[in-house]
């Protein structure tokens, strides 16, 4: 069987990789068309979703680590003198935004779904509230596009991840032991260890990467065919002793890419970070393909009314009233608005929050879990096809 999955998994690589001009044109995307592998998988061995719940979770590591390499790489590429004039967006986005979208969740999940305690919905909302950039990429590759507002996007994506997981961590304590009562001065422990470590140890390694690199390049320590892995290494290096140290191992890549835009070589900057993008692409469409096979069991068999009704308004509402009231008073147009509250695509990190109830002994945690899978579900693909639509509309503005 296991030879089976692998050769159907290399048959779609090999499609995709043939045809990816054409269905670029048809705006399909990377994520768009392996989840449709993925059922298409569950289809052709219909016996094997038992199994699938018991090793669910051995996935884990690997979507966290690819995470923090598009984290990294994300933040990387991003350039900090557009972000230096308009950081307000990402600001607002995080501070004001994002709470508003978590109660915006909490709220809609206790009115659809009475089966689910206080804690449970707001686990489920804090899941659904991390924000996915690499499922925009068509947008933000679009020149057309404002940079204000693909770097305002990016910005976010990369730090709300990050400021989601001491949220989603006490919600876990919570569901784990309901009868138990955390303190102010508990959570503001846990904020402060999560976010403090990050920034002390991506400023640490950074300080010691940079002349490490540079001391090689000088000397031709390393080769061209060994580059990719540069990168994928130490952002690799950096999520897992963060993680280890209980610091927020997302934070942490994220400000180490941004320290590296401003510090590394401009010349070989930009080769590194395309290297190793191009093995974390293989491993999350890999992962958005297992993704589509997990949906075949989970979603697919107990998707009802309300569990619909709660992923459109997850994919939609939820986000899009939040982030328009947040940049109300901003010298944003309408539109430019609209396009920060639409692209709020759920992808990895709502992934990974989601295998980790499923890990736990949780109370309904399978309830919560087929929630919050239908909804990236749906934001694959309601965000998938209108990418390159909302991006070429800049274009015609600008005529």
């Amino acid at each position: 069987m296991e030879y089976l999955v692998i050769a159907f998994i290399g048959f779609l690589f090999l499609v995709y990789s043939i045809s990816i001009r054409q269905l670029e044109r048809t705006e399909i995307t990377g994520p768009m068309f392996f989840v449709l592998g993925g059922i298409g998988l569950a289809w052709l061995l219909p016996n094997e979703g038992e199994e699938l719940k018991t090793g669910i979770d051995f996935l884990l590591p690997l979507i966290e680590l690819t995470l923090s390499i598009f984290l990294f790489s994300d933040a990387a590429k991003s350039k900090l003198s557009v972000l230096k004039h308009s950081f307000q967006y990402p600001s607002l986005l995080l501070f004001v935004a994002l709470p508003l979208t978590l109660l915006c969740g909490i709220g809609a999940g206790l009115f659809l779904f009475t089966e689910l305690s206080l804690i449970q919905t707001a686990l489920l909302a804090i899941i659904l509230t991390p924000t996915d950039a690499a499922l925009s990429k068509g947008l933000l590759a679009s020149t057309n596009v404002p940079e204000k507002i693909r770097e305002g996007i990016n910005t976010e994506s990369g730090l709300n991840d990050g400021l989601c997981v001491p949220v989603f961590l006490i919600f876990i304590l919570l569901a784990k032991n309901p009868d138990s009562a955390i303190t102010a001065s508990q959570t503001l422990g846990v904020f402060s260890r999560e976010l403090g470590l990050a920034v002390l140890i991506a400023v640490t390694s950074i300080a010691l990467f940079i002349p490490v690199l540079n001391f090689a390049m000088k000397r031709h320590y390393f080769a061209q065919n060994t580059s990719p892995f540069l990168l994928l290494g130490f952002a690799m290096a950096i999520f897992s002793i963060t993680q280890y140290f209980h610091g927020s191992g997302f934070i942490a890549v994220f400000i180490a890419g941004l320290l590296f835009d401003k510090f590394s070589d401009t010349g070989v900057r930009a080769e590194l970070i395309e290297d190793s993008e191009h093995i974390a692409d293989f491993t999350s469409l890999m992962i958005w393909c297992l993704f589509g096979f997990v949906c075949a069991y989970l979603v697919l068999p107990n998707m009802n009314k309300e569990i619909i009704i709660y992923a459109l308004l997850s994919t939609t509402l939820i986000r899009i009233i939040p982030v328009m009231l947040s940049l109300q008073f901003t010298a944003l147009n309408t539109k430019e608005r609209f396009t920060f509250a639409w692209f709020g695509p759920r992808g990895l990190a709502s992934i990974v929050f989601t295998l980790m109830v499923i890990d736990t002994q949780i109370e309904n945690k399978y309830d919560i879990a087929t929630i919050a899978m239908t909804t990236i579900l749906f934001s694959v693909f309601i965000h998938g096809i209108s990418t390159k639509p909302i991006a070429d509309s800049f274009a015609k503005q600008s005529k």
